[in-house]
C-alpha cells in the first residue's frame, strides 16, 4: 500500500470506515475514533431517535451531541498522502489490507458486495438474529433491537468455531487410518492364514474312500470360498474407509482453506458450506472397529478325521445342498463339530441383569446392579450379549431357558444400537438383530420388527442355535428339530445375544459342553 515517507502513514489508516475513503473534513469523537463530518452528520440523522449519538466504529454512545470540530492534523495527513504517486480516491474504495498479500485478495472482491443495499453505505456489522449483514444506518430499521455485532467480533467468533473442529477432524482422520491400517493386515492374515490347509487336506485324501475324496474336494472349496469372501468383505470395507478417508481430507482442505481466508466477508459467506461439509463427516468419527478376526481353519483339518469315522450315509450328504446338509446333522453331531459355549459380557449387560460369576447365567434382578458406564451396555432394554464376537466359520451353542417364562434368545450384529427403549434397541426389533422369543407360553421368531409365531410341542426346557456365517444362516433348534432358518450377512461381527424380561428371578443359562 501507498505511504507518505515523510509521516510513514499508510492510506489505508486516513480512509473513513463510513465511506471507505480518504478523509474529507475529518473530525475526531470523544471515544478517539475519526470519521468524516458529513458521513457523521448522515448517520445521527438518520437515526430514529434524534438524542441519540453514537459512535459507528465502537457504538459508543454520547448523551450529548459531541462537537464536530475539525481535526487539523489528521486533515494535514491527508492532504500529504494525496501527494504521493499512485494514490487516489478511486483506489482508496477497497477494502483496507495490511500487506501486498491482503491486497491482492480484496483486489478481486466486488466494491458494491460490500456495501448495504438498502442504503448503499460500507457493511460494517452482523445480525445475529437474522444472519444478515448491515450498515450503521440499518440499525434504526428492522433489526432494531437485535444482536447486532461488528462483523470483525462475529468474523472472529465463526473462525473460533472452525478453529475448534481441526482437532475433532484431526482425529476422525487417525482413526480411519488406523482402521485402514487394520484391514491391510487382516488381508494379508487372511491370505496366508489357508496356505497350509489345502496341502495338508490333500495328504488325508490318501487315507479316504471315495466318497471321502468327493468331501475332501468340497472342503476345499469351502476353504477357498471362506478365504475369498472374507478378502473381499475386508476389501470393500477397505474401500469404504478409503472413501470416508478422502472424504475427511477434502473437508480438512476446505477447513484450512476458510481459515486461512483473511477477507471477512468472503469467510462469512463460506462459512455455512464449510458447516455442511463438516456435519457431513461428523459421523465418521462415532464409527467402531471391530476386534480383528483371522480365518481359522484348524478344525477344518481336525474334523476331516472325524468324517473318515463317520457311516457312509453321513459322507454322501456331503455331496448335496447345504440344506440337506444341515439336515443329516443331529444336534449330536453339531455340538461335536461345532459345538462352543459363549461367555456373557459384563460391559454389555442391562443394571437390571445380573451375571454369574462363570459368566454362562443372565438374571433378572430386583434392584440395579451397580455396573459402571460404558458405551456397549444396554440402559434401558433388559438385555446382555456375549463377548465372543462370529465373522466366520460355523458355531453352534445351547441355552437352557427352564427357568424363565419371557425372553428373547439369538444374535446381533456388534454394531447394534444399546441406548434407548425403542424397537432398534430390541432384539428382533431392528434389521441388526434376529431371536427366538416365548412371551405368555407362546414362541415365535423376529427380525426388523417382523415376527413369525411358531408351533412348538410341549415346553422345552434347552434350544440349540447354529450359526453358519460363510452361507449366511442362523438356525434355531427345539426338540431336535429345526424351529426356523433365518438369512442374512453374517460375514460382519455377530454376537449371542439374551433378554430376560419380566419375572424378578428369572434367568437364561448356556449350556457347557
Amino acid at each position: 500500500m501507498a505511504s507518505s515517507s515523510m509521516t510513514g502513514v499508510c492510506a489505508d489508516e486516513l480512509q473513513c470506515i463510513v465511506c471507505l475513503e480518504l478523509y474529507k473534513e475529518p473530525i475526531t469523537l470523544p471515544c478517539g475514533h475519526s470519521f468524516c463530518k458529513v458521513c457523521i452528520e448522515q448517520h445521527w440523522e438518520s437515526s430514529e431517535e434524534a438524542t441519540v449519538c453514537d459512535c459507528p466504529n465502537c457504538r459508543e454512545v454520547f448523551p450529548i451531541k459531541p462537537k464536530c470540530q475539525k481535526n487539523v492534523a489528521l486533515a494535514k495527513l491527508v492532504e500529504q498522502m494525496k501527494l504521493v504517486p499512485g494514490v487516489n480516491e478511486e483506489k482508496m474504495k477497497l477494502v483496507p489490507g495490511v500487506n501486498e498479500e491482503k491486497m491482492k485478495l480484496t483486489s478481486v472482491v466486488n466494491v458494491e458486495e460490500r456495501r448495504c443495499t438498502n442504503h448503499g453505505k460500507p457493511i460494517q456489522l452482523y445480525c445475529k438474529d437474522d444472519e444478515s449483514f448491515m450498515c450503521v444506518m440499518c440499525m434504526v430499521g428492522q433489526h432494531k433491537n437485535h444482536e447486532v455485532v461488528p462483523v470483525e467480533i462475529v468474523h472472529d467468533e465463526l473462525k473460533g468455531v472452525l478453529a475448534a473442529k481441526c482437532p475433532e477432524l484431526s482425529k476422525s482422520k487417525q482413526h480411519l487410518e488406523s482402521q485402514l491400517h487394520q484391514l491391510k493386515r487382516q488381508v494379508e492374515q487372511t491370505q496366508d492364514s489357508g496356505k497350509g490347509t489345502v496341502d495338508r487336506m490333500e495328504e488325508k485324501r490318501l487315507a479316504l474312500y471315495q466318497y471321502v475324496d468327493k468331501s475332501v474336494d468340497l472342503m476345499k472349496s469351502s476353504v477357498i470360498k471362506r478365504q475369498n469372501e472374507k478378502i473381499c468383505l475386508l476389501q470393500k470395507q477397505m474401500d469404504k474407509v478409503k472413501e470416508q478417508l478422502n472424504s475427511l481430507q477434502e473437508t480438512n482442505s476446505t477447513l484450512k482453506a476458510a481459515l486461512q481466508d483473511l477477507e471477512t466477508i468472503s469467510f462469512l459467506k463460506g462459512y455455512k458450506d464449510v458447516i455442511k461439509r463438516l456435519e457431513s463427516v461428523s459421523h465418521f468419527q462415532s464409527l467402531k472397529m471391530a476386534q480383528p478376526t483371522v480365518l481359522d481353519f484348524s478344525k477344518e483339518e481336525k474334523n476331516l478325521g472325524s468324517f473318515i469315522e463317520l457311516h457312509e450315509n453321513f459322507l454322501k450328504n456331503i455331496m448335496k445342498p447345504v440344506e440337506l446338509q444341515m439336515a443329516a446333522l443331529d444336534q449330536s453331531s453339531l455340538r461335536r463339530l461345532y459345538g462352543r459355549t459363549p461367555s456373557l459380557d459384563p460391559n454389555s449387560a442391562n443394571p437390571w441383569v445380573k451375571i454369574s460369576r462363570d459368566l454362562r447365567t443372565a438374571t433378572r434382578t430386583e434392584t440395579h446392579n451397580p455396573y459402571p458406564e460404558h458405551p456397549d451396555r444396554f440402559d434401558r432394554c433388559v438385555q446382555v450379549l456375549s463377548s465372543d464376537c462370529f465373522s466366520s466359520g460355523r458355531h453352534y451353542w445351547e441355552v437352557e431357558v427352564r427357568s424363565s417364562s419371557w425372553w428373547r434368545i439369538g444374535i446381533c450384529l456388534n454394531s447394534m444400537r444399546r441406548k434407548g427403549k425403542g424397537k432398534e434397541c430390541w432384539l428382533g426389533g431392528n434389521p441388526e438383530s434376529w431371536c427366538l422369543m416365548k412371551y405368555q407360553n407362546k414362541y415365535s421368531t423376529w427380525h426388523n420388527c417382523q415376527g413369525t409365531h411358531l408351533s412348538v410341542p410341549g415346553d422345552p426346557e434347552r434350544f440349540g442355535f447354529l450359526l453358519d456365517c460363510e452361507e449366511g444362516e442362523f438356525t434355531c433348534f427345539g426338540d431336535s428339530r429345526v424351529l426356523h432358518v433365518f438369512r442374512g450377512n453374517f460375514l460382519v461381527p455377530v454376537k449371542s445375544a439374551i433378554g430376560v424380561y419380566k419375572h424378578v428371578g428369572d434367568s437364561v443359562r448356556f449350556c457347557s459342553f
